[in-house]
């Protein structure tokens, strides 16, 4: 061989063991996660659910359910809110999304008097939340009306709770309040 072509040689052997690595990786990453789809420990639709909120964070709860609901047909979902023992007083606002392969649909709830569903898509609590203080945010979760989901497939549900310190200038933040 000549000198000239080590170069060469050297870089397709270097490329074919990178294209072997990550060629294993690709695979290893496809099964991992196809056995974490298939485990049970997350939450399914009908699970009664507490989150924990902190100030200033957002809380992110997750359901599973299969597309078999028909629209409009409201399925019992009890879901919580709490405030962890802190001593200040919270605003709160809960938005929720299913994620699918046409888009993102929002679902509506079955909430509380005292949630209002603001203009944005989201429902405001409102008063403050104290410290330590539970509430209930709803009681049941309503299908989309307009959403056609495949009875097979599996969708997520994720809600989303906002929290921030009452003592902030809220609206601004916000952007909308009621």
């Amino acid at each position: 061989m000549k000198k000239s072509s080590y170069p060469w040689l050297f870089s397709i052997i270097i490329l074919s063991v990178l294209l072997v690595i990550s060629l294993i990786l690709g695979f290893t990453g496809y099964f991992f996660s196809l056995s974490m789809m298939k485990t049970s420990s997350d939450l399914s639709l009908g699970d009664t659910v507490c989150l924990n909120v902190e100030p200033n964070e957002a809380s992110v709860v997750s359901f599973t359910f299969d597309g078999n609901y028909l629209p409009g047909e409201v399925l019992p979902q009890v879901i919580q809110i709490k405030a962890n023992n802190i001593d200040k007083n919270l605003k709160v606002r809960v938005k929720s999304e299913a994620y699918t392969e046409n888009g993102v649909i929002q679902f509506d709830f079955v909430t509380t008097d005292e949630f209002t569903k603001g203009n944005d898509g989201y429902f405001y609590f409102n008063s403050d939340l104290a410290g330590g203080n539970k509430i209930t945010f709803c009681n049941s979760i309503v299908m989309p009306e307009k959403a056609s989901f495949v009875s097979k497939e599996k969708y997520i549900l994720s809600v989303i709770v906002e929290s921030l310190d009452s003592s902030l200038p809220v609206e601004e933040i916000w952007q909308e309040m009621l």
